[in-house]
């Protein structure tokens, strides 16, 4: 941003310059020997009115001082009135038009003393200024008031621009605000759309994953008792066993898809309930694909809210699925549900299998993720063999999660 002194010093420079050159173009005219009514003014009395006109924008209080030492050197002298008396009304309308507050009462003083003065001045060594005076009253008063009213008028007049230039300067700056506030209005209508656009970017960002977590969950646990169902049917016998299987793997593929719908029912808010019951039927799917599940049940189930509920679910298919997709074949799995006063713990433990069956680690992270975002946690590690993982679900004694 350009500082605004470097428009300052210009015009000031200019200014000073300008009036130098009028001051010594006055002082000129008035050294020149024109044939008028008035007399000529001494040396000191031109420098004087020169000095006062050179001052007259730069310092005002210092130009109307060289008019009253202007006035002090006619009394003085007992110089008659001459062209530099021009000074001092140009001093006292520049000082009303540029000067401060305190300079434009000063130059009003001085226009009324310098008027006053000049009367009795002129009335004491005038000739014919006494000569109207001693005529009709009338052409008496108005002798008597022209220099104070030809001063105060300047002065007048000079004021009159002031408040004419202010009110300008007024409007100018009330444009220039109303301009900026336009454009500050402007500024933070974008920013606000910027940061909506963010948001919504952001909210849309996040129903995405929690989609593709879910439908993760809920996939992924389907097709591993698919598989597993499908893996044992080459080595059944049984024909009425076989019919079984395929029922199993059957029901299983539209509760899958039951379950994916209840995802998108879930992220619009739209879903049902999930009660307590239908852990026992993952439970019960797992074990209809083969797998020993040893599932104990401590505490007493509550309803739980269904972003809880949901929870709940979710994270029991996903680690009955990795014990389904990783433990060692044959062995049983253990399930505990403990049910606790302000939460719920899921806990299930497997043998680890060969490690032939590797993993992308969405499933756990997911987990992670879902359990934080309900003040709950979850962990999982293999010690000796054996992978446990653990799950706790926090929820309110109504129903709800613990905010």
């Amino acid at each position: 941003m350009t500082d605004r002194r470097t428009f300052i010093r210009p015009l000031a420079t200019r200014s000073i310059v300008v009036d130098v050159a009028w001051a010594v173009l006055a002082a000129l005219v008035f050294l020149l020997p024109i044939e008028v009514e008035l007399e000529h003014a001494s040396f000191f009395a031109v420098l004087a009115a020169a000095g006062a006109i050179a001052l007259r924008r730069v310092s005002p209080s210092a130009a109307m001082l060289m008019v009253v030492v202007l006035g002090i050197i006619q009394v003085g002298g007992g110089e008659r009135p001459s062209l530099v008396d021009l000074a001092i009304f140009v001093v006292i309308g520049t000082a009303a038009v540029v000067g401060t507050r305190t300079e434009v009462i000063l130059s009003g003083v001085l226009a009324l003393v310098a008027g006053v003065g000049a009367t009795f001045y002129l009335a004491v060594t005038g000739f014919r200024y006494l000569v109207l005076l001693n005529g009709p009253r009338d052409q008496a008063f108005l002798a008597m008031a022209a220099p104070v009213a030809a001063l105060l008028g300047v002065w007048a007049g000079g004021v009159a621009v002031r408040a004419f230039r202010s009110r300008d300067r007024e409007s100018v700056r009330r444009a220039d605000a109303e301009a900026a506030a336009s454009r500050a209005e402007a500024v933070a209508t974008e920013a606000e759309a910027t940061a909506t656009r963010a948001i919504d970017v952001a909210e849309s960002e996040r129903i995405r994953a929690d989609i593709a977590r879910d439908v993760h969950d809920v996939v992924g646990h389907s097709l591993a008792v698919i598989i597993a169902q499908a893996d044992s049917v080459p080595f059944l016998a049984d024909e009425a066993r076989i019919r079984e299987v395929s029922a199993t793997i059957a029901s299983t593929a539209r509760s899958s898809l039951v379950e994916v719908r209840q995802v998108l029912g879930h992220i619009d808010g739209s879903g049902e309930t999930t009660d307590p019951g239908s852990l026992e039927e993952i439970v019960q799917g797992i074990r209809e694909a083969g797998v020993d599940v040893d599932r104990t049940v401590r505490g007493v189930p509550v309803p739980l809210r269904p972003d809880t509920g949901t929870a709940a679910r979710r994270v029991l298919q996903e680690m009955l699925t990795n014990a389904l997709r990783h433990g060692a074949p044959g062995l049983p799995v253990v399930v505990r549900e403990t049910w606790r006063s302000a939460d719920v713990v899921l806990e299930v433990e497997n043998v680890v299998g060969d490690g032939t069956t590797g993993g992308s680690g969405r499933g756990i992270d997911g987990m992670h993720t879902r359990l934080t975002a309900l003040g709950g946690s979850f962990d999982a590690a293999a010690l000796d063999d054996v992978f446990a993982a653990r799950a706790r679900i926090p929820f309110d004694v109504q129903g709800g999660p613990v905010r």
